[in-house]
């Protein structure tokens, strides 16, 4: 990369869950703007809806995490898109013999660089407007 050239909104998206499966806190927090707000898929994983702050995506990492042995964040597709990123993501969750694992869409807003949000849908629409948009510009 050349010197002084901004990484894309992809590089920082992979870097981001890079470091969360490394459990690599400082640089996950690299990667977020210190206003991000994080919208996880809810259900029982979470205590809330949304994170915020660092402090939020620190509280998010350890519910995320703690119940695993290991857990591990793989990105399947991440394109650029005007103000961000969207991705694919594949949780792993390992716990002796029992695992856990599932696809999840992920939107990250950018900000100068940074994640200022982070917000979890539906996987197969994301894959459905990613894979529609490949097709319009082919």
């Amino acid at each position: 990369m050349t010197r002084g050239m901004p990484d894309s909104a992809s590089d920082v998206f992979c870097r981001f869950h890079d470091a969360w499966t490394r459990g690599d806190l400082p640089a996950v927090l690299t990667c977020v703007d210190p206003a991000v707000v994080v919208h996880p898929l809810h259900g029982v994983l979470f205590t809330r809806k949304e994170f915020r702050g660092p402090e939020g995506v620190l509280e998010w990492y350890r519910e995320m995490t703690e119940p695993w042995e290991r857990f591990d964040v793989l990105v399947e597709r991440v394109d650029d898109v005007p103000g961000g990123a969207q991705g694919i993501i594949k949780v792993v969750g390992y716990r002796g013999y029992e695992d856990f694992h599932a696809r999840i869409g992920v939107d990250a807003e950018m900000r100068d660089g940074r994640i200022l949000t982070l917000t979890a849908r539906d996987v197969d629409d994301l894959e459905s407007q990613l894979d529609s948009a490949d097709g319009a510009g082919g």
